[in-house]
Protein backbone atom coordinates (compact mmCIF):
# COMPACT_ATOMS: atom_id res chain seq x y z
CA UNK A 1 0.00 0.00 0.00
CA UNK A 2 2.78 2.43 0.93
CA UNK A 3 4.54 1.69 -2.34
CA UNK A 4 1.34 2.36 -4.27
CA UNK A 5 0.82 5.70 -2.51
CA UNK A 6 4.45 6.63 -3.18
CA UNK A 7 4.05 5.79 -6.88
CA UNK A 8 0.85 7.84 -7.08
CA UNK A 9 2.53 10.82 -5.38
CA UNK A 10 5.50 10.60 -7.73
CA UNK A 11 3.18 10.51 -10.73
CA UNK A 12 1.26 13.54 -9.47
CA UNK A 13 4.46 15.51 -8.96
CA UNK A 14 5.60 14.58 -12.45
CA UNK A 15 2.27 15.70 -13.94
CA UNK A 16 2.40 19.01 -12.07
CA UNK A 17 5.94 19.66 -13.30
CA UNK A 18 4.93 18.81 -16.87
CA UNK A 19 2.01 21.25 -16.67
CA UNK A 20 3.81 24.08 -14.93
CA UNK A 21 7.05 23.97 -16.90
CA UNK A 22 5.57 25.23 -20.21
CA UNK A 23 3.86 28.04 -18.30
CA UNK A 24 7.15 29.09 -16.73
CA UNK A 25 8.88 28.97 -20.10
CA UNK A 26 6.12 31.11 -21.57
CA UNK A 27 6.47 33.69 -18.81
CA UNK A 28 10.23 33.83 -19.32
CA UNK A 29 9.74 34.26 -23.06
CA UNK A 30 7.31 37.12 -22.51
CA UNK A 31 9.70 38.77 -20.08
CA UNK A 32 12.55 38.41 -22.56
CA UNK A 33 10.49 40.29 -25.17
CA UNK A 34 9.08 42.88 -22.79
CA UNK A 35 9.17 46.30 -24.45
CA UNK A 36 9.16 49.23 -22.01
CA UNK A 37 7.20 52.43 -22.46
CA UNK A 38 8.53 55.33 -24.50
CA UNK A 39 9.07 57.35 -21.32
CA UNK A 40 11.16 54.54 -19.83
CA UNK A 41 13.19 54.20 -23.03
CA UNK A 42 13.89 57.93 -23.07
CA UNK A 43 15.19 57.68 -19.51
CA UNK A 44 17.44 54.76 -20.45
CA UNK A 45 19.02 56.56 -23.40
CA UNK A 46 19.39 59.69 -21.28
CA UNK A 47 21.77 58.03 -18.83
CA UNK A 48 25.17 59.70 -18.25
CA UNK A 49 26.91 56.87 -20.12
CA UNK A 50 24.63 57.18 -23.15
CA UNK A 51 24.90 60.97 -23.19
CA UNK A 52 28.71 60.83 -23.06
CA UNK A 53 28.89 58.28 -25.88
CA UNK A 54 26.46 60.32 -27.97
CA UNK A 55 28.41 63.52 -27.42
CA UNK A 56 31.69 61.84 -28.41
CA UNK A 57 30.19 60.51 -31.65
CA UNK A 58 28.62 63.86 -32.49
CA UNK A 59 31.93 65.61 -31.90
CA UNK A 60 33.73 63.16 -34.21
CA UNK A 61 31.19 63.90 -36.93
CA UNK A 62 31.34 67.66 -36.40
CA UNK A 63 35.15 67.73 -36.49
CA UNK A 64 35.44 65.80 -39.76
CA UNK A 65 32.71 67.84 -41.45
CA UNK A 66 34.41 71.06 -40.36
CA UNK A 67 37.84 69.88 -41.53
CA UNK A 68 36.54 68.80 -44.93
CA UNK A 69 34.63 72.04 -45.40
CA UNK A 70 37.82 74.01 -44.74
CA UNK A 71 39.62 72.50 -47.76
CA UNK A 72 40.03 74.95 -50.64
CA UNK A 73 37.35 74.44 -53.27
CA UNK A 74 34.99 72.52 -50.96
CA UNK A 75 31.77 74.33 -50.02
CA UNK A 76 29.58 72.88 -47.26
CA UNK A 77 25.92 72.54 -48.20
CA UNK A 78 24.15 70.41 -45.64
CA UNK A 79 24.70 68.15 -42.64
CA UNK A 80 22.07 65.65 -41.47
CA UNK A 81 22.32 63.73 -38.20
CA UNK A 82 19.58 61.22 -37.37
CA UNK A 83 19.88 59.85 -33.85
CA UNK A 84 17.71 56.80 -33.23
CA UNK A 85 17.31 54.27 -30.45
CA UNK A 86 15.50 51.10 -31.47
CA UNK A 87 15.02 47.47 -30.62
CA UNK A 88 17.83 45.35 -32.09
CA UNK A 89 17.20 42.95 -34.94
CA UNK A 90 17.10 39.23 -34.21
CA UNK A 91 19.66 38.82 -37.01
CA UNK A 92 22.22 41.31 -35.71
CA UNK A 93 25.05 41.02 -33.22
CA UNK A 94 22.83 42.42 -30.45
CA UNK A 95 19.92 40.01 -29.98
CA UNK A 96 16.68 41.27 -28.33
CA UNK A 97 17.04 38.50 -25.77
CA UNK A 98 20.11 40.24 -24.34
CA UNK A 99 19.82 43.83 -25.55
CA UNK A 100 16.92 46.18 -24.98
CA UNK A 101 17.94 49.16 -27.12
CA UNK A 102 20.68 50.05 -29.58
CA UNK A 103 21.56 53.71 -30.09
CA UNK A 104 22.76 54.66 -33.54
CA UNK A 105 23.52 57.76 -35.56
CA UNK A 106 22.94 58.01 -39.30
CA UNK A 107 24.90 61.04 -40.45
CA UNK A 108 25.65 62.53 -43.84
CA UNK A 109 27.24 65.79 -44.88
CA UNK A 110 27.05 67.25 -48.37
CA UNK A 111 29.49 69.58 -50.08
CA UNK A 112 29.74 71.06 -53.56
CA UNK A 113 32.82 71.65 -55.70
CA UNK A 114 32.75 73.84 -58.81
CA UNK A 115 36.04 72.81 -60.40
CA UNK A 116 37.76 69.60 -61.46
CA UNK A 117 36.84 67.09 -58.76
CA UNK A 118 40.21 65.32 -59.06
CA UNK A 119 42.06 68.52 -58.19
CA UNK A 120 39.84 68.90 -55.13
CA UNK A 121 40.38 65.27 -54.11
CA UNK A 122 44.14 65.82 -54.21
CA UNK A 123 43.75 68.81 -51.89
CA UNK A 124 41.53 66.77 -49.55
CA UNK A 125 44.22 64.10 -49.40
CA UNK A 126 46.94 66.69 -48.77
CA UNK A 127 44.90 68.26 -45.94
CA UNK A 128 45.11 65.01 -43.91
CA UNK A 129 41.55 65.33 -42.65
CA UNK A 130 41.37 61.49 -42.44
CA UNK A 131 43.24 58.30 -43.31
CA UNK A 132 41.65 57.49 -46.68
CA UNK A 133 42.92 53.92 -47.09
CA UNK A 134 40.67 51.76 -44.95
CA UNK A 135 39.24 49.20 -47.38
CA UNK A 136 42.22 47.35 -48.76
CA UNK A 137 45.94 46.78 -49.03
CA UNK A 138 48.61 47.34 -51.63
CA UNK A 139 49.84 50.49 -53.39
CA UNK A 140 46.36 51.80 -54.31
CA UNK A 141 43.71 50.12 -52.13
CA UNK A 142 40.02 50.79 -52.67
CA UNK A 143 39.10 53.87 -50.69
CA UNK A 144 42.38 55.67 -51.35
CA UNK A 145 43.12 58.65 -53.59
CA UNK A 146 45.44 56.48 -55.71
CA UNK A 147 42.60 54.06 -56.46
CA UNK A 148 40.27 56.93 -57.40
CA UNK A 149 42.85 58.46 -59.75
CA UNK A 150 43.49 55.08 -61.40
CA UNK A 151 39.75 54.53 -61.80
CA UNK A 152 39.47 57.76 -63.79
CA UNK A 153 42.69 57.18 -65.71
CA UNK A 154 41.75 53.64 -66.79
CA UNK A 155 38.04 54.23 -67.29
CA UNK A 156 37.03 52.06 -64.35
CA UNK A 157 38.56 48.88 -65.83
CA UNK A 158 41.67 47.18 -64.48
CA UNK A 159 44.52 45.59 -66.45
CA UNK A 160 42.68 42.24 -66.54
CA UNK A 161 39.54 43.75 -68.01
CA UNK A 162 37.57 43.59 -64.77
CA UNK A 163 35.43 46.45 -63.55
CA UNK A 164 37.08 48.29 -60.69
CA UNK A 165 35.29 49.16 -57.48
CA UNK A 166 33.74 52.63 -57.79
CA UNK A 167 35.97 55.46 -56.58
CA UNK A 168 35.63 56.83 -53.08
CA UNK A 169 37.75 58.02 -50.20
CA UNK A 170 37.21 55.72 -47.26
CA UNK A 171 38.43 56.01 -43.69
CA UNK A 172 37.59 54.17 -40.45
CA UNK A 173 34.03 55.31 -39.74
CA UNK A 174 33.38 57.48 -42.82
CA UNK A 175 33.28 57.35 -46.62
CA UNK A 176 33.40 60.20 -49.14
CA UNK A 177 31.69 59.71 -52.51
CA UNK A 178 30.74 62.16 -55.26
CA UNK A 179 28.52 62.57 -58.29
CA UNK A 180 29.49 60.56 -61.36
CA UNK A 181 27.80 60.73 -64.79
CA UNK A 182 25.13 58.09 -65.26
CA UNK A 183 24.94 57.20 -61.56
CA UNK A 184 21.79 58.57 -59.86
CA UNK A 185 22.61 60.16 -56.49
CA UNK A 186 20.85 58.67 -53.50
CA UNK A 187 18.24 60.68 -51.66
CA UNK A 188 19.18 62.53 -48.47
CA UNK A 189 17.90 61.35 -45.10
CA UNK A 190 14.10 61.90 -45.03
CA UNK A 191 12.81 64.84 -43.02
CA UNK A 192 10.20 62.63 -41.36
CA UNK A 193 7.74 62.16 -39.84
CA UNK A 194 9.32 59.62 -37.51
CA UNK A 195 7.39 57.24 -35.25
CA UNK A 196 8.33 58.66 -31.84
CA UNK A 197 10.74 60.77 -29.81
CA UNK A 198 13.44 58.09 -30.04
CA UNK A 199 14.15 59.41 -33.54
CA UNK A 200 15.72 62.88 -33.63
CA UNK A 201 16.83 64.48 -36.90
CA UNK A 202 19.01 67.59 -36.82
CA UNK A 203 20.10 69.52 -39.89
CA UNK A 204 22.53 72.31 -40.67
CA UNK A 205 21.11 74.61 -41.96
CA UNK A 206 18.11 73.69 -39.79
CA UNK A 207 15.21 74.69 -42.08
CA UNK A 208 16.66 73.54 -45.39
CA UNK A 209 14.71 71.40 -47.84
CA UNK A 210 17.51 68.86 -48.28
CA UNK A 211 16.47 67.42 -51.64
CA UNK A 212 15.83 70.85 -53.15
CA UNK A 213 19.12 72.22 -51.85
CA UNK A 214 21.09 69.39 -53.45
CA UNK A 215 19.16 69.64 -56.72
CA UNK A 216 19.97 73.34 -56.93
CA UNK A 217 23.66 72.67 -56.32
CA UNK A 218 23.66 70.18 -59.22
CA UNK A 219 21.63 72.39 -61.55
CA UNK A 220 22.94 72.67 -65.12
CA UNK A 221 25.97 70.57 -64.18
CA UNK A 222 27.60 73.55 -62.50
CA UNK A 223 28.55 71.68 -59.36
CA UNK A 224 29.65 68.22 -58.26
CA UNK A 225 28.15 67.18 -54.94
CA UNK A 226 30.28 65.25 -52.45
CA UNK A 227 28.59 63.05 -49.85
CA UNK A 228 30.38 62.23 -46.60
CA UNK A 229 28.56 59.31 -44.98
CA UNK A 230 29.39 58.05 -41.52
CA UNK A 231 29.41 54.37 -40.61
CA UNK A 232 31.69 51.57 -39.48
CA UNK A 233 32.55 48.77 -41.88
CA UNK A 234 29.79 48.17 -44.42
CA UNK A 235 26.91 49.74 -42.48
CA UNK A 236 25.64 53.29 -42.91
CA UNK A 237 25.36 54.11 -39.23
CA UNK A 238 27.52 54.54 -36.14
CA UNK A 239 26.39 52.52 -33.12
CA UNK A 240 27.52 54.40 -30.04
CA UNK A 241 25.61 52.78 -27.16
CA UNK A 242 23.38 49.88 -26.22
CA UNK A 243 21.13 49.16 -23.25
CA UNK A 244 21.43 45.59 -21.98
CA UNK A 245 18.53 43.73 -20.41
CA UNK A 246 18.66 43.16 -16.67
CA UNK A 247 17.86 46.62 -15.32
CA UNK A 248 14.70 47.34 -13.40
CA UNK A 249 11.74 49.31 -14.72
CA UNK A 250 9.06 49.95 -12.15
CA UNK A 251 8.12 46.62 -10.60
CA UNK A 252 9.16 44.47 -13.54
CA UNK A 253 12.57 43.30 -14.55
CA UNK A 254 13.49 44.23 -18.12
Amino acid sequence: MKKLLKDVATSLVYLVVMLVNPLLNGVQSLRAHHWPTERRKLRLIGSPTARAARAAERERIRALVEALGAVEGVEHLLTQVLDQSTRPSTYGLDHPRDTLLVCRIHARAYFVVREDVLDVLRRIEAANVADWQANGQGPDPHGSLEHALRWYRDGGVDANGWRMDPPCLSSPGAKLTWDRPGIPPRDPIPAGPYPNRLFVLEQTPPDADAARLLDEARADGRGVVLELAFGAGWVDYCQYHKVARGGFAGRGRL
